[in-house]
């Protein structure tokens, strides 16, 4: 299966700190929930004046009632981050006394807790039948690309034809991947996304296990009650019974750490014959870091296949650009100045479309608000370099 375990003395302070923060965070969901959510709003309504309070109390808009809805709303949700806490302390390596104070929890930040909300949400994108829509926009041009390729293999050939999965997210394309025959390998640098694959491809029992209402947090821009606080079923498939043969065959693996670091080097060198980046590679600091780890994980002749926009996670953030160990910084650039530095470091183009129109993690039809992405599909090979890069 795709377990991972982490261990405190190999772990550096830093990141055991960032452990303790993710895993405070899971925990102080439902706390926090509560008070943010519908405390707040519980003593701002009974600070209205009469006559506004009884036109809010009335049907058809009962607003006491929305509050204990709410509040049931973030109880489901508790239940699915409550599990992913648990489940997280023995698959990270912690020591269960070190978790018996309070004072762990004081590493935990507005950040950490906000990357829980968006967390499970992005449940709804990948393991719910609801988010089956948003998937196939961006997922299936990778499968049935993989599919043309390798698709007329024998099972066993096929399950030789390794794939890497960088930005893994929550493993729902590492996981497809490995169901569908193939040797799969998601990477995820977060630890919230990390610990939450974990839980969701390792440790539930059932299709259906968790009731999540995903768009619970946010108040904004929804027509009707009901749209704000529908709930959807997690996961629609069981990840256990559809990875037993993945599993038997160690064809299925999640791998923590940053990309560039994890695959750089000589040891993973020509380890795959694809590398598949969904929605990952304008997570990069510097372009040229990510093309050349790419390049250099591809067996010679391996496919590189990308879909996703180039929303670039650093524009405007040079703060926090400073910190990054990284040079060529801050480098924002078009799809066509990408495909001509993957050229240069040895990438042949054979595939460009423009992909379909579609959302990520969006709010559904009965939103009034949607971030609408049309991005870009390619697939390019591995070709020897005319000149070495210094």
């Amino acid at each position: 299966m795709a377990d991972e375990q982490y261990s405190n003395q190999s772990a550096s302070s830093s990141e055991l700190e960032t452990i303790l923060s993710t895993l405070g965070s899971f925990h102080l969901y439902r706390r926090t929930a509560h008070n943010n959510l519908t405390h707040r709003r519980r003593l701002q309504f009974h600070a209205l004046p009469l006559y506004q309070k009884s036109i809010l109390s009335a049907p058809p808009i009962n607003y006491p009632e929305t509050l204990t809805r709410i509040d049931d709303a973030i109880e489901h949700n508790a239940l699915l981050a409550e599990s992913i806490f648990k489940h997280s302390i023995d698959a990270f390596g912690i020591d269960p006394e070190v978790l018996k104070g309070k004072e762990w929890l004081n590493a935990v930040t507005a950040d950490d807790l906000d990357k829980v909300r968006s967390t499970l949400k992005q449940f709804y994108r990948d393991w719910t039948v609801e988010g089956a829509t948003e998937r196939n926009i961006c997922y299936t041009p990778v499968m049935e690309e993989l599919d043309r390729r390798f698709g007329s293999l024998p099972a066993e050939a096929r399950g030789k034809v390794s794939v890497l999965v960088p930005g893994a997210g929550l493993g729902r394309l590492a996981f497809d991947i490995a169901v569908a025959g193939y040797t799969s390998q998601g990477n995820e640098n977060s630890f919230h996304q990390l610990m939450a694959s974990n839980y969701i491809l390792n440790c539930t029992s059932s299709v259906n296990q968790h009731m999540l209402h995903p768009f619970v947090s946010t108040f904004s821009n929804h027509r009707s009650r009901d749209n704000h606080l529908r709930g959807v079923s997690v996961p629609d498939v069981h990840p256990g019974t559809l990875l037993a043969g993945a599993a038997e065959d160690d064809r299925f693996s999640m791998s923590a750490g940053d990309f560039v670091a994890a695959y750089g080097g000589p040891d993973t060198a020509c380890a795959f014959n694809v590398v598949a980046t969904v929605f990952f590679i304008d997570t990069a600091v510097n372009i040229f870091s990510y093309l050349e780890t790419i390049w250099s994980t591809l067996a010679f002749g391996g496919v590189w296949i990308n879909y996703g926009p180039l929303l670039w996670h650093w524009e405007n953030r040079e703060a926090d650009l400073k910190a990054a160990d990284e040079v060529a910084q801050g480098m924002e650039l078009t799809v066509d100045e990408v495909l001509e530095i993957a050229k240069t470091i040895g990438f042949k183009l054979e595939k460009r479309e423009r992909g379909k129109k579609g959302e990520y993690i969006g709010s559904g039809e009965g939103s009034m608000l949607s971030w609408v992405y049309e991005s870009e599909f390619w697939v390019a090979t591995k070709v020897p370099r005319e000149k070495e890069v210094v």
